[in-house]
């Protein structure tokens, strides 16, 4: 004999259909609006650039404010903490132990820890990984951006 639902239960999951739509609909709407609103920035932007690759950031500074400015916050070095820090650390001179285990690959010649990514150029033109003449002069070198 099929058991058939009490009238409060059909009311409950009657509700919590509806409830779940209109959780979904929220969500749907959310979504096409951070769709219209890339759009808007998209196509608002102050300086258009025609190539492809643009490696100045202060042009960037007037149509993305905000990205900039924190942009800006990662030339800070004063930050220190136990693991990271936004300073120059040679990681290998502290621990010895990595050159074994890096043994064969770039980060066994020099590692140091991240900077903030205004740092980043000039960190991959100071690290000696990068001008790896390889094994027997082959010149397999490593990419050692990583």
């Amino acid at each position: 004999m099929a058991q058939q639902l009490k009238r409060w239960q059909g009311w409950l999951l009657f509700g919590g259909s509806m409830v779940v739509v209109f959780v979904l609909g929220l969500i749907v709407s959310s979504l096409l609006e951070r769709r219209a609103e890339v759009v808007s920035i998209y196509n608002n932007r102050k300086h258009i650039f025609k190539d492809a690759i643009v490696a100045q950031n202060e042009l960037f500074a007037e149509d993305f404010p905000r990205e900039y400015q924190t942009w800006l916050k990662t030339a800070d070095t004063t930050y220190q903490g136990e693991f990271n820090s936004s300073q120059r650390v040679d990681v290998l001179a502290a621990r010895p132990e990595m050159v074994v285990l890096w043994a064969g690959y770039s980060f066994s010649m020099e590692y140091n820890t991240p900077r903030g990514h205004k740092h980043a150029i000039e960190d991959m033109d100071e690290i000696l990984r990068t001008g790896s003449p390889g094994v027997n002069g082959n010149k397999d070198i490593q990419p050692g951006t990583c």
